[in-house]
């Protein structure tokens, strides 16, 4: 079993925090925390917590800004990340992501 993130979407409604980073990667806390944890972090500490070694995350607005932090995400929760790209995003919905992400899905999931 591994987990599965959808983090395609743009957050348009978390505007202007999203206009340059995916919603995952914006920050919760406190404004101007700088070591305050993004939704993408709180997720995968869970995973890990509970066992999970691996996850599939599926990206596609602002993807890049997951790919420069795969590797850090990596070795801060012991996990090896999978990153799925939605080309898509910005277009269709969470049912895409998940079409995106299913040969993953044959292991079985943990979907956040």
């Amino acid at each position: 079993m591994i987990g599965l993130v959808l983090a395609a979407g743009a957050g348009r409604r978390l505007r202007p925090y999203t206009d340059t980073l995916p919603k995952a990667l914006v920050p919760v806390g406190a404004e101007g925390d700088p070591e305050a944890a993004t939704v993408l972090d709180l997720t995968l500490g869970n995973f890990a917590e509970i066992g999970l070694t691996e996850v599939g995350v599926v990206v596609g607005y602002r993807k890049e800004a997951v790919y420069a932090r795969k590797e850090a995400l990596e070795a801060t929760y012991g996990l090896r990340l999978t990153l799925i790209d939605n080309d898509k995003a910005e277009e269709w919905n969470n049912a895409y992501s998940l079409w995106c992400a299913r040969d993953a899905l044959k292991d079985g999931v943990i979907l956040a």
